[in-house]
This record gives structure tokens, C-alpha cells and sequence, in this order.
């Protein structure tokens, strides 16, 4: 999943629903003021918490295509519009991508988008909305480092545009201006850069069994050579649950799968992202298990937290020892995983 700072209200929804009959929760989808009310005594001041324990993943293009990095919010403030009903939300973090010609990148972006709140009450579930009223402030992107040293980030191009210009105009155009749509039912929650109409989900490359776990994500990623990618933070509500990560890996190379909590992996992945690379994680991981192409199920059982698990292809990091491959100074290959990411209880 997803950058999600609204769950909190869908969670809220969901609450209200079952301690009201069908008709109530008809009369509160009719009711703009009461749905605002709602937002604003119950949601907004939650905004923010749920904010900090997600990540976006990065994509060239659609929702179908690969992620090929990650945003990674720090920071969040939020201010409720009274009079517009809107909410101001402050947001302000890092990331890394991967690009033809910068290879790895890592930039920061913070920004201050506006937006006007809704949901409604679905006999699937329930849907809720955020939808860009302006941006109270200009987003600020800057590229921080790239693996390729002899090259300026600046003058690159790719077919899409300048580098440097790719993935702030991609967060900005696609994630703050476009939308989205945080789904909630009894499969889990779900979220799209697009205003899904009730009653459509977004897309996922993974059919679910809905009584089978909670899902956090189901998407695909490609992962360089020498390259890692910090899935999550996953939330584990109890102690004793377990993260179960089953897919499929299709490339010439294994891969690992590193558990850490989420303090130090998030030390690990500003080292990642300051220019190190890829490197052993910090302090002791919680799990180490290698990942062979084709079909794989991993599951970890951890105590009540938030853990990434980072998927590492690159030598000298876990057990797996990816194939060696010559350096390529414009782009490295990759394997790609398709996979869903789920809290189970067995």
C-alpha cells in the first residue's frame, strides 16, 4: 500500500456503520455537513500520524506499471479551511528512484497541497476522497545524488523529460493535483491516484482471497542490480502476527529479504539514499532469507511494530550473491517482483 494519510476516516466510516441501520448511513451520504462534521471532529487530527507510517511508490507511468522507487514522507503539519472546507496538509520527505542514465537518484520534496475531504458509505465498503481545492504553497523538489557521478543530473534527459524534473512533476502532477482514493472493505485498504467512483477498487496485479489476511500492498517493483528497495512500513497490530510476502520473482538472480524494525531501517535507508548504496543494514536484522526466482510465500513473524522489508540485490548484503554482472554506466538490469505484501495470523 500506499500513501495513505485519510485510512484514519475510513476506519471512522466503517465505525459509524456499524452502529447505524442502512438508513442513517444513507441519510449521512446526503449530507454534506454532517459528513464534514464527521472529518473534521474525528479525522483530521489524524491525518498526519497515519501520514508518517507510509510510503508511495514511484511509477513512470500508471498504476499498472512497476514501481521504480519510493517516497518516504518525515514531516507533517496540518491546518483545518473552515470557511472552504478544505485541510492544508504540510508534508515534507525523501526518496529514491531509478532512472536510465542517474541510475539510482534521491531527491526531497516537501509541499503544501489543500485539499477538500469526502467519503462515502458503500454496501462493499467505504470510499473516501481527497481532491486538490489549490497548493497553498509551491512544492520544492531537489535532487540530492545520483549513482552516476559523471553525469549531470541536470543536463539528462529521458524520454519523458529531464531527470530531475521527472518524479517531482510525477508527485506533484500525479499524486498531489490528480487525487485519490483510499478504499476500505474487508479485504483490507486500498489506494489510487485517481477518484475511483463507489464500488470500484483500484488495480492490482494479485487476486486476493478476501477472508485469507489484511493486505498492505499488491503491486510490482523492479530492483536493479546492486540496488535495494524498503517496502513499507508495515504495521504488525499484535504481537505473535506475522508479514506474509508471496509472489513472483522473474530474473536471472536471487534476491534477499531483509526484516528490521523500523528505526533502523529507516537509518538504512537515508544511508541508501545519501550515496552509500547498497550496504548491511546497520544493527541486526530480525530476518535474513534469500529469494530464488519464480514462485516464493515468506512469512515473518515479528512482535507489535512497523518494519520495512527490504528486498536486496546486490552482493555482500545477505546469502543470495546475485550473478555478477559488468557495470553498465547508463542502466543495470533488474529482476521484477510481483507480490502481495499481507498481516496474517497463522
Amino acid at each position: 500500500m500506499r500513501f495513505t494519510p485519510y485510512l484514519v476516516l475510513t476506519i471512522l466510516t466503517m465505525v459509524i456503520a456499524s452502529t447505524l441501520d442502512s438508513g442513517c448511513a444513507a441519510i449521512i451520504n446526503r449530507d454534506p455537513n454532517l459528513r464534514w462534521w464527521v472529518f473534521k471532529t474525528y479525522g483530521a487530527n489524524r491525518i498526519c500520524p497515519e501520514i508518517l507510517k507510509q510510503s508511495l511508490a514511484l511509477r513512470l507511468t500508471g498504476e499498472s506499471s512497476p514501481a521504480i522507487g519510493r517516497y518516504f514522507p518525515s514531516s507533517c503539519t496540518t491546518s483545518i479551511n473552515e470557511e472552504n472546507r478544505t485541510v492544508i496538509v504540510n508534508i515534507g520527505g525523501d526518496g529514491y528512484a531509478y532512472l536510465p542514465g542517474s541510475k539510482r537518484l534521491a531527491f526531497t520534496l516537501t509541499s503544501a497541497p489543500e485539499y477538500k475531504f469526502d467519503f462515502f458509505m458503500h454496501e462493499k465498503g467505504n470510499w473516501v476522497w481527497g481532491r486538490l481545492s489549490r497548493m497553498a504553497g509551491a512544492p520544492d523538489f531537489h535532487v540530492k545524488n545520483t549513482d552516476n557521478k559523471l553525469l549531470d543530473v541536470a543536463a539528462i534527459v529521458t524520454p519523458i523529460g529531464p531527470v530531475a524534473n521527472v518524479f517531482g512533476n510525477q508527485i506533484v502532477s500525479g499524486f498531489l493535483t490528480k487525487g485519490f482514493t483510499v478504499v476500505e472493505t474487508s479485504e483490507g485498504k486500498d489506494f489510487a491516484l485517481v477518484i475511483l467512483p463507489p464500488g470500484q477498487k483500484p488495480f492490482k496485479p494479485i487476486q486476493v482471497d478476501s477472508k485469507a489476511a489484511y493486505t498492505f500492498v499488491n503491486e510490482t517493483t523492479d530492483i536493479h542490480s546492486s540496488q535495494q528497495d524498503f517496502l513499507g512500513p508495515f504495521e504488525v497490530a499484535d504481537d505473535g502476527q506475522k508479514i506474509q510476502i508471496r509472489g513472483t520473482l522473474v530474473g536471472q538472480s536471487a534476491v534477499d529479504f531483509v526484516v528490521v524494525s523500523k528505526p533502523l531501517g529507516d537509518i538504512w535507508r537515508q544511508s541508501y539514499e545519501s550515496g552509500a548504496g547498497a550496504t548491511r543494514p546497520p544493527g541486526p536484522p530480525l530476518w535474513n532469507v534469500a529469494v530464488p526466482p519464480g514462485p516464493f510465500t515468506r512469512k515473518f513473524k515479528l512482535k507489535r511494530g512497523l518494519y520495512y522489508v527490504v528486498v536486496d540485490n546486490s552482493r555482500g548484503v545477505g546469502q543470495s550473491n546475485p550473478i555478477f554482472s559488468l557495470p553498465n554506466p547508463i542502466f543495470d538490469p533488474a529482476v521484477r517482483m510481483t507480490y502481495i505484501a499481507q498481516l496474517v495470523d497463522d
